[in-house]
């Protein structure tokens, strides 16, 4: 359980250092390939439920960072699940809030070892 806290933690703390680079926009292209460091191939896949909780961190950070609306933070996890997109597999977690502004479902896009790549409500 130690464990899991403080890779959490870690994951959470980086991305808030996370600069405004491309993997980091809320219009998440698979379109254009977006390529995963070789240092995260090698990196220890998250479980579903790291996946789940990691995403939940991401739903508050965008809340803080003024990105969703505030209503998001009761927002309920919908489905945890790893998708392929081109050549990567990635984790997709989606949240469903029915008080949403912008959208009603709002999708989360994590490597598979946890680190934040993009979130969107197109799940695109």
């Amino acid at each position: 359980m130690k464990t899991i806290l403080t890779t959490l933690a870690l994951s959470f703390s980086f991305s808030l250092y996370a600069g405004p680079g491309s993997n980091h926009s809320h219009g998440h292209s698979h379109d254009h390939g977006h390529s995963h460091s070789h240092s995260e191939k090698k990196m220890k896949p998250v479980s579903k439920e790291e996946a789940g909780l990691i995403g939940k961190q991401h739903v508050h950070r965008l809340i803080k960072n003024g990105k969703i609306d505030e209503s998001w933070s009761k927002s309920l996890i919908g489905t945890t699940e790893q998708k392929t997109f081109g050549k990567q597999q990635e984790w997709v977690v989606t949240f469903d809030n029915e008080k949403g502004k912008k959208g009603k479902k709002l999708y989360v896009f994590l490597t598979l070892s946890g680190k934040f790549i993009a979130a969107n409500f197109t799940g695109k």
